[in-house]
């Protein structure tokens, strides 16, 4: 495969010529594809995590922000009492201010707004609370205050990321056929192209072994520049979007940063593609000839 010595010039084959542009674009769009999915996995994990065993109360603003205030620890109250709940805390006025500080602006700009009082509350692990009942009590105590599982809409929300990273593997899988599929192609071209010098070898000893690897290293070279050149632009790429999303601060969602083994991945895929093409090339040949003889 490392030999520079070969007796069909492939090398001036048009379809040749094309099969690196392809493969870049192929391999660009598939490293896209894993940086989604990574991307992805980080999220699903995120949102696990902090949706697990976590309750928050809203209370409505009452006729003053003392009032609301008084609501708020009064509510608190009951929920510290209720079993299961191990953890209460109501956000200050500032904390509040902090949440709609993206749609609403600075806290200056929300001073005289009439904003609800939050409660957050930690659920220990496999308690079970009646939320309507709880609800109730709250309503009593403290009227249109709502409690919010996160749980349950985590859960819906988790679920449709795991479908979209369903759909990214599965777009993976499909650049991976289409990129068998140009190399099959392209080593088919070939054989017609220089059917006649094939023959020629044939007559005087060379087996098909001999043939299959000059197409080979012709695939595998062409795959591996295509491929180089496709991860390039895709790290390039996932760099730019991940200084665009540091920038962003409308949502408060996992950092768009990935681990050494996680990079290693854009690594592995011109290995990949190389192989993918060498073995394709190689399984085409060996049978096109076969049928030949």
């Amino acid at each position: 495969m490392i030999r520079s010595q070969t007796d069909i010039p492939l090398e001036r084959d048009a379809a040749s010529r094309m099969l690196p542009w392809i493969i870049a674009i192929m391999v660009y769009l598939a490293a896209l594809a894993i940086a989604g999915t990574l991307t992805l996995s980080q999220v699903i994990r995120s949102w696990s995590v902090a949706g697990t065993g976590t309750l928050t109360v809203q209370v409505p603003f009452g006729d003053s922000a003392a009032k609301t205030e008084a609501l708020a620890e009064r509510a608190a109250s009951v929920l510290r009492e209720t079993p299961g709940i191990s953890r209460v805390r109501v956000l200050s006025r500032q904390d509040v201010a902090g949440l709609v500080k993206p749609w609403l602006g600075p806290a200056e700009q929300t001073a005289g707004l009439p904003l609800p009082a939050l409660i957050d509350a930690s659920v220990v692990g496999g308690a079970s609370i009646d939320l309507a009942a709880l609800s109730r009590r709250l309503a009593g105590i403290a009227p249109g205050a709502t409690v919010e599982d996160h749980k349950k809409w985590l859960d819906k929300l988790v679920g449709f990321a795991r479908s979209i990273w369903l759909v990214t593997l599965l777009v993976v899988a499909m650049i991976l056929l289409a990129a068998v599929v140009t190399v099959i192609f392209t080593t088919r071209t070939g054989l017609r192209i220089h059917y006649r010098v094939i023959e020629v070898l044939h007559l005087i000893g060379a087996h098909d072994r001999y043939i299959s690897r000059q197409f080979e290293r012709q695939a595998v070279m062409l795959s591996l520049k295509g491929a180089l050149v496709g991860v390039l632009l895709a790290v390039l790429t996932v760099v730019a979007l991940a200084h665009l999303a540091a920038q962003v601060d409308l949502i408060r969602a996992p950092r768009l940063v990935f681990s050494v083994w996680q990079w290693g991945l854009f690594v592995l895929v011109p290995i990949v593609a190389g192989l993918v093409a060498l073995y394709t090339a190689r399984l085409t040949v060996l049978r096109t000839l076969g049928r030949l003889t």
